[in-house]
């Protein structure tokens, strides 16, 4: 019998020869059992199933039927559904909780992951929930509970100079929030892993104590301690039906029988889609899998069982060490997705979830791991597998409460990463069953980001091809996809490729980013603005900012920007989130003034801007509402809100029907003419009156256009800029927009888009949410406490918290800071997420930053908090914020910066009013 070295690998036509095989020790398989994996286990301390592999049934006592009642089932007993078993558990619910597993708990195939445990993410939602997943790993070991727990450190490789900037914004960020972090040398790596291949390595990230686990051991240990504590288990046992009443999930039904239910977590993993398409009306969740690899070896003499858990992501690949060898996998920058067919295996076949082993595939990574571990050609294939993995659109988590019930939480899109989020993420679910509302907020992983669009399974098979090659990708500013593009367009978008948009998507719309030169302004209708035999007349350009430094978009963004504050641009607002709400009476108005911290009852033909807080006094949504008349609303949200716009409202509008609600987002086209000859334009085509007088900042008329009636007209810009929105019935989008540019060419008319906006926005002090604001944010923290109303007669959700707060003091400001002593022209720019320091102390991070064009520097938004000498968050003053210096940490360099809590006044050739003047903000 012989067994397969992995050594002398030669390539031909992409395939991997094994070139020697020699005897191996006593008893040991033949190469055929080794290949096929019926011979390798990697996880040896549990008992096993000869045809199935291991199981955890066999070492701790299971439940042989489901309950009738309980308050939570858990749908998937994977590492994620017994995390949150776990943490129902330690929260007092254990008794009131049972797991389902479709197959057998403990599988390889469920429990199967890398063990890698740590890591740093600019994200801090996951950052939290990382840190919490290796918190707790660390803590049950040192109980002495066996979970594999090594602290080895985490060691992050760069091969190129912009890698190595990125690591050092991953060190920057991980270092000011308490996580010991180096940026290593070529040389320096050597030492901390002496097998590895440096030659080609610009430097390394390292963080000492990071570690790995043992994901059986691990879940193993999770699984005991939950029903030590009385929670239940059932395997063998799939969900057939999830019935639902009155927006409710109040039973699930199982081969084994129904259970009566007060919530449901759905923690399928690449089932996920499909439990949530056992609901009436379905449950989105969009996932696919698509095929990941791993590879363990059997133990090689010097191999360090401390080695450091190492993530090359320039090959795409991680590897550790694991029982003495090798356990390695990757994310390939171009993915096979697996079930195209959906055609997914049921539970009496769970482990079909393994593919056939695809060396032509696999061989790229293969290729980089023995480039960078040469000793690795002298070890012995243990197995390879090709295991499903499910991936979400974004390659980000999935969690949160879903949109179409109201007791449905999901935990999915977990890549193969389930042992490093899996603890965090329980953790996370646990704590919003139990207390009602997320412990922390989590919009970014919350499934309100997406659309029922990105559930369309042709979608996702054409995403997931794409995205677990974005999780070793560089984070550069304005990351975005190439498939699953061209999905959501407003009307006018042929006009706008011929016009030189390169777009940018946001929630499937397709938004310019910006107008690359030598695009034309048709104001006709030439045929060949449009498709003819199914091709686009234009280039269809994606924006795409690969570097750290000055973009190159920069001057053509900045023509932009002066066209909108010195003469007249048109820019395409039709992504943003549309809402019509109103009633046969007065409810809409009492409904709304209950939901929103200003005062709604404002005139007809009025807008109000506006927040709906949460109990705590945070922006569950930041709105525009128009009046159009005395019992109807139109509420305009940002793009990322729709869904989460829609849902509040949906839950939070009385139930009896008496106040309605549409998602009108599709029915409109929103064009933007912004910029002080904007009134002069329009008032070449229509006959109502534009006057500052007779059509007054933040107001609302319905006006005719050229010979199209019915839109919309806004007086407002959402950038401070002078100019209107008008929201255009579809139908008539076209010859609007024709208009527009005709007329337009006289006075220098320039389109811009999201890039120039958001530079306006930045330099005007103007915070969105979503990138500025969250669930946690409060309007007296970002200077909006002037519009809310306390005094109102009706009460509003948040009223009593903002009070409390109001007395009592905030404990962080929204500030704009310029940087003084950075050069735009080599410095390394701040896109977001850098610290920000007060006297050299930690105190912030930037949120959005931009080009002031008017200012002629780098801009910064953020909040500003105050620690004590005990490191805890105590309250911030406004003279606290204006006594300090202050520095900005831009990728290990820390520039200065002056800091302010007001808008500032720039210089405009076409002052505006100052009466009734539109405030960002007001300290």
């Amino acid at each position: 019998m012989g067994t397969v070295l992995l050594r002398n690998f030669t390539v031909n036509s992409r395939k991997v020869f094994v070139q020697n095989s020699q005897q191996c020790h006593t008893g040991a398989a033949s190469t055929s059992e080794i290949l096929q994996g019926s011979w390798f286990s990697p996880h040896q301390h549990l008992h096993h199933d000869q045809n199935q592999g291991p199981f955890l049934s066999s070492t701790i006592p299971l439940n042989e039927t489901p309950p009738k009642k309980a308050k939570v089932v858990i749908c998937g007993g994977g590492m994620v559904g017994t995390s949150v078993l776990y943490h129902l558990a330690e929260l007092g619910w254990g008794k009131d909780a049972v797991m389902l597993e479709q197959g057998r708990i403990g599988g390889p195939s469920t429990w199967r992951g890398s063990g890698f445990l740590g890591g740093v993410k600019l994200m801090r939602s996951e950052m939290n929930i990382i840190r919490t997943t290796k918190r707790l790993a660390r803590q049950l070991a040192e109980a002495g509970y066996d979970t594999g727990w090594k602290q080895c450190g985490s060691l992050h490789l760069a091969r190129t100079r912009d890698r190595l900037t990125h690591f050092r914004k991953m060190k920057a960020i991980a270092e000011a929030r308490g996580t010991e972090c180096y940026i290593l040398r070529p040389e320096e790596v050597e030492k901390k892993c002496n097998i590895l291949s440096t030659s080609d390595l610009v430097g390394a990230f390292w963080v000492p104590k990071d570690g790995v686990c043992d994901p059986h051991k691990f879940g193993y240990s999770l699984l005991k301690l939950a029903r030590e504590k009385g929670g239940q288990v059932v395997e063998n046992c799939p969900v057939s039906r999830i019935i639902v009443h009155d927006s409710r999930a109040v039973a699930v039904e199982t081969n084994k029988g129904i259970i009566e239910c007060d919530y449901v977590v759905n923690a399928g993993g690449l089932w996920a889609r499909k439990i949530g398409q056992m609901t009436e009306p379905y449950v989105r969740v969009p996932v696919h899998p698509a095929e990941h690899y791993f590879l363990y070896t059997y133990p090689l003499d010097g191999v360090d069982p401390m080695m450091p858990a190492i993530r090359d992501p320039d090959g795409n690949f991680y590897i550790r060490e694991f029982n003495g060898g090798f356990l390695a996998g990757g994310f390939e920058k171009w993915a096979k997705p697996t079930f195209e067919e959906d055609n997914f295996p049921g539970y009496d076949a769970v482990e079909k979830r393994e593919q056939s082993e695809d060396w032509d595939h696999f061989y790229t990574m293969l290729r980089e791991m023995l480039h960078r571990i040469p000793v690795m050609k002298d070890a012995v294939l243990g197995r390879l597998i090709n295991s499903s993995c499910g991936f979400s659109p974004d390659n980000r988590w999935i969690l949160g409460q879903a949109p179409e019930l109201t007791n449905y939480f999901v935990a999915a899109g977990l890549k193969s990463g389930g042992s490093n989020a899996a603890g965090g993420i329980g953790s996370v679910l646990a704590k919003w069953i139990v207390n009602g509302m997320p412990p922390m907020d989590a919009h970014d992983l919350d499934i309100l980001r997406f659309l029922p669009a990105h559930n369309n399974r042709r979608f996702l098979l054409d995403r997931v091809q794409e995205v677990p090659g974005i999780h070793y990708s560089i984070a550069y500013p304005f990351p975005d996809f190439q498939t699953g593009r061209c999905l959501r367009m407003s009307p006018i978008f042929p006009k706008l490729k011929s016009a030189g948009a390169v777009f940018g998507q946001v929630m499937g719309y397709e938004r310019p980013s910006y107008f690359e030169p030598g695009g034309t302004l048709q104001e006709d209708y030439d045929v060949e603005n449009y498709d003819v035999d199914g091709k686009p007349s234009a280039p269809f350009k994606m924006a795409s900012t690969e570097m750290w430094t000055k973009p190159h978009w920069f001057n053509v963004v900045g023509e932009e920007y002066i066209a909108c504050r010195e003469r007249v641009a048109i820019l395409d607002y039709s992504s943003f989130a549309k809402f019509d709400i109103w009633s046969k009476g007065n409810e809409v108005v009492q409904a709304l003034q209950y939901l929103c911290s200003n005062d709604v009852d404002i005139p007809v033909g009025g807008i109000i801007h506006t927040g709906m807080q949460n109990s705590l006094g945070g922006y569950e949504n930041d709105c525009s509402l128009a009046r159009i008349a005395p019992n109807h609303y139109m509420m305009i949200s940002p793009s990322i809100q729709q869904t989460r716009c829609g849902t509040w409202l949906k839950r939070n509008l009385p139930s009896d029907g008496s106040v309605v609600m549409s998602d009108i987002t599709s029915m409109y086209t929103a064009i933007c003419l912004m910029g002080p000859l904007a009134r002069r334009v329009l008032s070449e085509l229509t006959d109502v009156d534009l006057s500052t007088k007779a059509f007054p900042f933040f107001s609302f008329k319905e006006i005719d256009v050229g010979l199209a009636n019915g839109i919309r007209a806004m007086n407002l810009t959402h950038t401070g800029e002078l100019g209107w929105v008008l929201y255009i019935p579809n139908e008539y989008a076209l010859h609007v927009y024709n208009n527009l540019v005709s007329v337009g060419k006289k006075y220098d008319l320039r389109h811009a888009g999201y890039y120039a906006m958001r530079s306006l926005r930045i330099e005007k002090f103007y915070a969105f949410w979503g990138q500025d604001l969250d669930s946690t944010t409060t309007p007296l923290e970002c200077g909006r406490g002037f519009r809310v109303k306390l005094n109102k007669d009706i009460d509003f959700i948040g009223r009593e918290a903002l009070m409390r707060q109001r007395e009592e003091g905030v404990k962080r400001l929204y500030v704009q800071l310029q940087l003084e002593d950075h050069n735009p022209e080599v410095d390394p720019w701040a896109w977001g997420g850098e610290p920000i320091y007060r006297d050299g102390v930690f105190v912030g991070i930037t949120t959005t930053t931009g080009y002031g064009y008017t200012l002629n520097n780098q801009v910064c938004l953020g909040f500003i908090r105050n620690y004590d000498e005990n490191g805890k968050m105590t309250y911030v003053t406004p003279d606290y914020v204006m006594s300090g210096h202050y520095e900005v940490d831009i990728a290990g360099v820390r520039y200065s910066a002056s800091v302010s809590l007001r808008s500032p006044s720039l210089p405009t050739k076409f002052p505006e009013p100052q009466e009734d003047r539109y405030r960002a903000t007001q300290i």
